[in-house]
């Protein structure tokens, strides 16, 4: 009896965890992707400053990952978050009083180091509870998380067109506090993790990226992720608008699907690889076909002009394979040693998140280089911008395939004393 009541407060921590990880996935694909042209009307400034405040949160985010992860591994994901959610409650209450550029900028550095701590300590704290259900139980939890980034989607477009964004960000920082405040009094009821004795040293990122494998593993990640975030989060609605000529709505309409399709697909592919006796590297090799494809055929619409609303289908075929956590992770942590595991997978993040802060800035740049058409308050980019933007991110496409195929195949098992 005395085990069931504590599962069950586990569970409970556990779903005030992930209830902020979902707020942390809001924050990061609402701004600027979702309001990209009230912000650029609000402020009046280039697509470069409104791009920015992704890269921003990113750059931060990603920093904040290499240190999140060592200190989950000492102090225990649980009293990581208890820290960390509290400068994300003060970035999102703060944000939509913010009436200037550098403050938004401020804003999103405080929401981007306090989201940074909740997604590795909440994997920490899996792998460390529940060894056995781990793949599964991080694909269950993810795919509730990632609502968030649907949330921010079209649910936001709408309650924007209603309210200014200024009041949906409020109401949804509102409610990240009352998130953290559930967390903090259910941490409260479960027994924490002792206290490792270990080292707080960077040099372990060092030895990890001395291993080929790993280093293929964080490229795959980099190009496969990397890519497919900036369009969900910061390009791809205003791509739909300007070059398929959707309307607002709709285009967020898609890139709501892309949203669910993302967070589903990750629990579904840890299921299916489980069913498959473990195999995850196939399911790779298959995403970075598929990005070639997909970036290659955007690409090509660009340069014909085709304004065919089919290139927002090909943005559900990326975002299907290309949000594969759920496979990646157990992959690093069956070809590195046991202790290494938030070290390995905080040094993975962090780089994935400094290529999307680093695209952030690469996009608008690259929109930028050719003059937009103003229509009404909005700017619509042409498709000069936009294939530059897709030859880069079909580049990044064919990084994907290449480092897929590098890739080990550990079925479930520890290999990490004969990976290379």
């Amino acid at each position: 009896m005395k085990s069931n009541s504590t599962h069950l407060r586990v569970y409970f921590m556990l779903s005030a965890a992930v209830a902020l990880y979902f707020f942390a996935n809001l924050q990061r694909v609402a701004i600027p992707g979702s309001i990209f042209n009230e912000l650029q009307s609000d402020l009046n400034v280039g697509a470069k400053y409104i791009t920015a405040l992704s890269s921003m949160f990113m750059y931060i985010y990603a920093a904040g990952q290499l240190c999140a992860g060592l200190l989950a591994d000492r102090y225990g994901g649980e009293r990581v978050i208890a820290c960390g959610a509290l400068l994300f409650c003060l970035g999102s209450i703060l944000f939509p009083f913010s009436e200037s550029l550098p403050m938004l900028y401020f804003c999103r550095f405080l929401v981007g180091m306090g989201a940074s701590a909740i997604y590795l300590s909440l994997v920490k704290i899996l792998a460390q509870r529940f060894p056995k259900k781990f793949p599964v139980l991080l694909g269950f939890f993810l795919l509730w998380g990632y609502a968030g980034g649907v949330v921010a989607t079209a649910p936001l477009v709408a309650m924007v067109q209603y309210l200014s964004w200024r009041t949906v960000m409020l109401i949804f920082g509102a409610a990240t506090v009352v998130a953290y405040i559930f967390f903090a009094i259910s941490k409260k009821m479960v027994r924490l993790p002792r206290v490792a004795d270990t080292r707080f040293s960077p040099k372990v990122f060092i030895d990890l990226l001395k291993r080929k494998h790993n280093r293929n593993m964080i490229a795959y990640s980099c190009c496969s992720f990397g890519a497919y975030y900036c369009i969900h989060t910061v390009i791809g609605k205003k791509f739909l608008e300007d070059f398929c000529q959707m309307p607002a709505t709709a285009a967020a309409g898609y890139i709501a699907g892309v949203g669910i399709i993302a967070s589903v697909s990750g629990f579904i592919m840890a299921l299916v690889s489980q069913r498959c006796g473990n195999r995850r590297k196939i399911f790779l090799v298959i995403s970075g076909s598929l990005a070639v494809f997909s970036y290659g055929f955007i690409l090509l619409a660009l340069c014909l002009d085709w304004k065919t609303h089919f290139v927002g289908v090909l943005l559900f075929v990326v975002a299907w394979f290309a949000n594969q956590g759920t496979l990646t992770v157990p992959i690093m942590k069956d070809t590195n040693v046991p202790e290494a595991m938030g070290a390995i997978v905080s040094l993975c993040n962090g780089l994935v998140y400094m290529v999307v802060a680093l695209l952030g800035n690469a996009v608008g740049i690259l929109l930028d280089l050719f003059e937009p058409v103003r229509k009404g308050t909005a700017l619509i980019y042409t498709n000069n911008s936009y294939i530059a933007v897709f030859t880069l991110f079909l580049l990044m496409g064919c990084g994907t395939l290449y480092n897929a195929l590098k890739l080990r195949d550990t079925r479930g098992k520890n290999v990490a004393s004969t990976t290379p």
